[in-house]
């Protein structure tokens, strides 16, 4: 798994250099065979990042910025909003609670606010901060460091991550790419530092996504899927999909 995680680490490394290649060089460079690299290529391929051509010639997309907020919450809006609703029920009195970056983690947190219970939030979201902030039953925590604009989220947060926090109840957590075999991955690397970080005092860890992202894999990698204890997608899910996650002895429930 690890072998294959850098392979494509790498495709993606030499298409950003040199922007166009072939399956037969991929191959070669890489010592494998065609079938394999045109299999990692679908996977890259899912995320955005690279197209295939005609006559087996590969692609870089420089131009392709990365899925806008707009276009992330549009997409699949019922079954995220099936996903967050249910993460609410898995929310006790007074339990410290983490909110990752991410639109699906956004509106959970959103549909959390309406809980008639006390509990604690800890988010890097300035959307989600603001509109938690007014709520006398959520005490609220920000993590701080550098803005990314275009998320509304700090991205690079100073030397100490979770500003002295050392533990949280539950972390729900979402990915931009979700695979059994290349585990969780990222369009944008910014990301990385502050999840990594929240993962680390969480006692329970949620990756929450819609069937979508099952099957993606970006080029940012974060962890293998045995760090996490639950996920929660829709019941759109692909059979053998599922089926893969629960041989790796992972709790999977759909909604």
């Amino acid at each position: 798994m690890k072998n294959k995680r850098l392979r494509l680490d790498g495709i993606t490394g030499v298409l950003q250099l040199e922007e166009k290649t072939t399956l037969k060089e991929l191959a070669a460079r890489f010592d494998v065979s065609t079938a394999t690299i045109r299999r990692d290529i679908k996977l890259l391929e899912n995320s955005g990042q690279v197209y295939q051509g005609k006559g087996g010639e590969v692609f870089y997309r420089k131009d392709y910025p990365g899925p806008t907020r707009e276009t992330m919450l549009s997409k699949f809006i019922n079954e995220k909003i099936r996903i967050a609703e249910y993460c609410s029920t898995l929310i006790n009195e007074r339990e410290s609670i983490m909110i990752s970056p991410g639109v699906i983690t956004t509106l959970a947190g959103r549909i959390f606010s309406g809980l008639d219970f006390e509990f604690r939030v800890i988010t890097n979201s300035l959307t989600l901060s603001l509109e938690l902030s007014e709520l006398e039953h959520i005490s609220l925590f920000m993590l701080g460091g550098e803005i990314e604009k275009q998320y509304s989220t700090i991205k690079k947060p100073g030397r100490d991550p979770m500003s002295g926090i050392q533990y949280a109840d539950k972390l729900f957590m979402t990915a931009d790419g979700i695979d059994a075999e290349y585990g969780m991955t990222y369009f944008e690397s910014s990301r990385i530092p502050v999840i990594s970080a929240m993962m680390s005092v969480a006692k329970e860890i949620v990756l929450i996504a819609d069937s979508s992202k099952f099957g993606n894999v970006c080029f940012n990698y974060l962890d293998n899927l045995s760090r996490i204890d639950k996920i929660i997608t829709d019941e759109k899910l692909n059979k053998n999909i599922k089926k893969a996650f629960i041989n790796e002895g992972i709790e999977l429930i759909t909604v």
